[in-house]
Formats: C-alpha cells, sequence, structure tokens
C-alpha cells in the first residue's frame, strides 16, 4: 500500500485531481453547511469530534464527488456487495481529523467564543486542496489506513 504515497506513482496523481478546483467548487456549491450562518462553541477538542464524525464526514462525501466505479488500487467493480470509500491519504497531518483540528485551531479563541462552521467547513475543505483522496474498497481502505 506504500505506493499510494508515492507522488510519482499514477494512483496518487489520478487522486489528486479530485482536490483541484476547490475555490471554484465552494463557490459554485450549494451544500448547506457551507453555507448557512450556524455556529459553534466549546471546547476544541468538543468542537473536533463533532464535527469530525457526521458533518465533516459527510461533507467530504458530497462535495468530492468521483466517477468510478472501480477501487483506485485493486480495481475491484462497485457492486451491491462491494462498498467504495473516499479515504484520506494517509501521510502525516493529511488525514481528517487532521485537517479538521487545524482548521477550528484558525478560529478558535476560547470555548465561549463562537465560530461558524461554515468558516470551519470551508477551511477544512481547502485544505484538502493538493492532498490525493482516494477511492477504495473496504478491503483496500482498511488496509491502507493500518499505515
Amino acid at each position: 500500500m506504500e505506493h499510494l504515497n508515492d507522488n510519482n506513482n499514477q494512483i496518487y496523481k489520478n487522486a489528486l485531481i479530485r482536490t483541484q478546483n476547490i475555490d471554484e467548487k465552494i463557490r459554485k456549491s450549494k451544500i448547506n453547511c457551507l453555507n448557512n450562518s450556524c455556529t459553534i462553541g466549546g471546547p476544541l477538542m468538543d468542537i473536533l469530534f463533532h464535527l469530525k464524525g457526521g458533518p465533516a464526514k459527510n461533507l467530504i462525501n458530497s462535495f468530492f464527488k468521483y466517477n468510478t466505479d472501480k477501487c483506485d488500487n485493486c480495481g475491484i467493480q462497485k457492486s451491491k456487495t462491494v462498498q467504495l470509500d473516499r479515504a484520506h491519504c494517509n501521510k502525516e497531518n493529511c488525514d481528517r481529523s487532521s485537517l479538521l483540528k487545524k482548521s477550528i485551531e484558525k478560529y478558535f479563541i476560547d470555548e465561549t467564543t463562537h465560530i461558524k462552521i461554515k468558516d470551519i467547513l470551508i477551511t477544512f475543505i481547502r485544505y484538502h486542496s493538493e492532498i490525493p483522496l482516494f477511492i477504495l474498497c473496504k478491503k483496500c481502505h482498511i488496509e491502507y489506513d493500518k499505515k
């Protein structure tokens, strides 16, 4: 699985294409969480855990569309029994939690100062620029995440 993190590997290069033109896609987006004025406050880690599980994961799935029906790594076809996942690059600080935490820290002042959720999530999406986003079957995704 180390080949997935090789900048010269064609799989890596193809996965980078998925994270291009992010600012243009954000401008055109009608995704509610990137456009509404809801705010969040509290301890930084509470904000992270709240956004990481649902909103950030769901945003990745709806923002980064893919046009393939097979695993980037093994080539198995998507089917009723084979699910394809979006997989963050497992290089240091490229995972969903790291990118989200960095996004929250950009706006976090203290536990009582609220932050617009859209600001965090837009920054989170922008941090994906130049980081590959793989489409992997469950088996390959689990193996890749083992590092």
